[in-house]
């Protein structure tokens, strides 16, 4: 009977916090509260009734633990979530100390909060080494008792002091608004009546003008190249007039400017319409006849292939335009570089082939390459940002490597990569072990094409566990590529590449009906249905036949599409808003649950997430792995919950390895975790072995966690 009770007053008190957030919320809406109010209902709505009442419970779990020196392990789960949730709200009552505007306040408030916030943080000390970290238990129930109701009282006086200056402050706040209001209203009135007038009085003037341009327009199609407008009108309508007159003279100028076109047309086969250097059909005329003087008279040349370090960051992020201004100031700049006679060309995006014909020897390859690298180092200003880029350069000769123009290029283009792979920002010249190296790369690419034939594709799969029914409710499908010859390949290093080949569509619909022919079997076997989650990449989102490919694996597998959930990074989402809304809203329509995976480390707008019809959003790791110790990561994932909270999104916290992360993600009330604290990947049939009884219980991971 004791134990229900308790639960009965937790779950009232629960509803009771909840009703008085929901009204501050209210509140904060509809008075626009100032910096004072703002602290005093953050403090007084938010806070104090969180700690009080959780103070309350500990003074009575505490005492209860006291009285009989036993501490079970549900008794120190239940202590380790209360004085975690207590730390964090008395933490931020505390940081309002003399940030208050008013003097009054903080001279008023600051001794009350400093005692509210000692006898509090005494609370939790004694807590922490007499009870829950201590091996026996010495702390007497009736002292325990007292300092509790101690760190009670000092709440309760705090609120008392406070709730009155509150209340007084809504009511100027409330004065104000209204006066407000009047003023709105009757600036208002001034609008309307300004608008009536101007619509009235140029009315007549605008009707005029239209039939005038009305009949020019009819005279001018009917073949009238006379035809022309004389408004006598001073207003932006006679602009119009002028417009439709240069159009007629414009007429005329037709077949000049054919003329001109087709003139720019030859420019455009034989340079870059960017940057206007030669293209790759002049660059290889003029690499063409640059080998053959070179053959006749014994001299050496040097071809170098150019790529500009993380071009495309620049561009994916400050937008197309800024890119296209970025590779005229640095087309410029290599411009500089070259000796009279050299030629530089514009491959496409960001890549660039020189041609040094006549060249001394390798020493004056490497001075041109030096002098290009040197060119770049200093800061691109492109219209309000400082831009930092560079290169990598790859440098093959004649004749020592090759005597041919696609040897020359291709040898240039692998020692290009060479130097990426050293650190990016230098130079490389060929040499025959790049090739080797290039080789074992197409040899891999070669593989991979094979891999999903042969059936070398793996899936292992991580649990999700739910903290607040505290069961393993989900797992998310993990790919992993098995090597005949060399073992497990990450999949940083498999699937960029499948990316770039196009293989990733194939392997991405492998994983997906993989996945749910899994998933069906579990459900076969199990009671309590639990979720699945498959990460698909951008290439598959914006394959045409995406959507098809989902109701196919669907239909064919018969598997419940509430069941099945689709994570997508923040760049899917954010490329082609349009297209993407719309496959989204098809996807809902079947029913499946939409994630977005690794949040918060994208570089797009939070607006996405009220057009967008999401269901979860999922904390990137690098915001988990350092909390709660990190300030900058502990607020950010403070946010997120919230923000999730807010929008009705469930969060879910990826990388939780120790006790502490889960003991802070449940006080912040995240909705679900994952990480090596819950389970590492596992095959199907270990991971089944934790879903059949759901053997992962919040107990287990306070206990043996960290």
């Amino acid at each position: 009977m004791i134990k229900q009770n308790f639960e009965l007053h937790t779950a009232m008190i629960s509803e009771l916090l909840s009703l008085i957030v929901h009204v501050g919320d209210i509140s904060s809406l509809k008075l626009d509260p100032g910096d004072d109010s703002y602290l005093l209902m953050d403090t007084i709505v938010n806070k104090l009734p969180l700690i009080i009442e959780s103070t309350g419970q500990l003074r009575g779990l505490g005492s209860g633990i006291a009285a009989k020196k036993k501490l079970t392990p549900e008794e120190k789960i239940q202590l380790i979530i209360l004085t975690g949730m207590v730390q964090s709200a008395i933490n931020d009552v505390s940081g309002h100390r003399n940030e208050f505007v008013s003097p009054y306040l903080n001279e008023l408030l600051q001794p009350y909060i400093l005692d509210h916030f000692t006898a509090t943080k005494l609370l939790l000390e004694i807590l922490k080494n007499d009870i829950i970290d201590a091996k026996t238990i010495h702390i007497q129930s009736g002292e325990f008792y007292r300092i509790s109701t101690n760190a009670i009282d000092s709440g309760f006086k705090l609120y008392d002091v406070e709730s009155p200056r509150l209340n007084s402050l809504l009511v100027e706040r409330i004065h104000e608004l209204s006066k407000k209001k009047q003023y709105v209203i009757g600036f208002a009135l001034i609008v309307i009546l300004f608008i009536f007038y101007l619509f009235s009085a140029f009315y007549e003037s605008i009707i005029r003008t239209v039939f005038l341009l009305k009949k020019a327009s009819l005279q001018f199609s009917r073949g009238d190249l006379s035809t022309r407008i004389d408004l006598q009108i001073q207003d932006e309508l006679q602009h119009v007039g002028h417009a439709f007159n240069t159009m007629v003279d414009a007429f005329s100028d037709m077949m000049e400017e054919r003329r001109r076109y087709e003139e720019k047309i030859e420019y455009h086969a034989y340079y870059d319409a960017l940057t206007g250097l030669p293209n790759r059909i002049l660059f290889n005329d003029r690499l063409k006849i640059a080998l053959s003087d070179a053959h006749g008279s014994g001299k050496l040349l040097a071809v170098i292939f150019l790529d500009l370090d993380r071009f495309k960051v620049f561009n994916d992020t400050l937008g197309h335009e800024t890119g296209d201004l970025l590779l005229k100031a640095v087309t410029e700049r290599l411009t500089e570089s070259l000796r009279q006679g050299d030629t530089i060309s514009r491959m496409g995006g960001d890549e660039f082939l020189f041609l040094l014909p006549e060249i001394g020897g390798i020493s004056q390859a490497r001075i041109v390459a030096e002098k290009v690298i040197n060119q770049l180092k200093m800061p691109f200003k492109i219209n309000s940002h400082e831009l930092f880029i560079s290169a990598s350069l790859g440098i093959s000769m004649y004749p020592y490597d090759g005597d041919e123009i696609g040897i020359l290029v291709k040898n240039a283009d692998i020692a290009m990569y060479a130097a990426k792979n050293q650190g990016r920002n230098n130079y490389r010249f060929y040499n025959r072990e790049m090739n080797i190296k290039a080789e074992k790369t197409l040899q891999m690419e070669n593989s991979l094409r094979r891999a999903l034939e042969r059936e070398e594709f793996l899936l292992y799969y991580q649990p999700r566990f739910d903290l607040v029914s505290e069961k393993i409710t989900g797992v998310e499908a993990l790919i992993r590529w098995k090597h005949p010859d060399i073992g497990f390949v990450p999949p940083a290093d498999f699937i960029p590449l499948a990316e770039e080949m196009g293989l990733i569509i194939p392997i991405g619909e492998w994983v997906l009906r993989t996945a749910c022919i899994q998933h069906k079997a579990w459900l076969t076997k199990m009671t309590s249905p639990v979720s699945l989650s498959v990460n698909i990449s951008a290439f598959q989102f914006q394959d045409s036949d995406f959507l098809d490919t989902v109701k196919r694996v669907l239909e064919e597998v018969s598997i419940e599409p509430h069941l099945l959930e689709l994570e997508l990074t923040e760049s899917v989402v954010m490329n082609n808003g349009e297209m993407t809304i719309v496959k989204l809203k098809q996807l809902k329509e079947l029913g499946i649950k939409i994630s977005i995976d690794d949040f918060g480390t994208g570089f797009s707008s939070l607006n996405y997430l009220k057009h967008f019809p999401i269901d979860s959003l999922k904390i990137d790791r690098s915001f988990i792995k350092d909390i709660p110790m990190a300030p900058k990561d502990t607020a950010i994932t403070k946010t997120i919950i919230a923000l999730g909270r807010r929008l009705h999104l469930r969060v879910i916290a990826e990388g939780v390895e120790t006790k502490e992360q889960l003991a802070f993600l449940s006080s912040r009330r995240c909705n679900e975790v994952q990480g090596y604290l819950i389970s590492r990947p596992l095959p199907p049939d270990e991971v089944f072995g934790l879903l059949e009884g759901n053997r992962v219980t919040k107990e287990k991971l306070v206990v043996s966690g960290g």
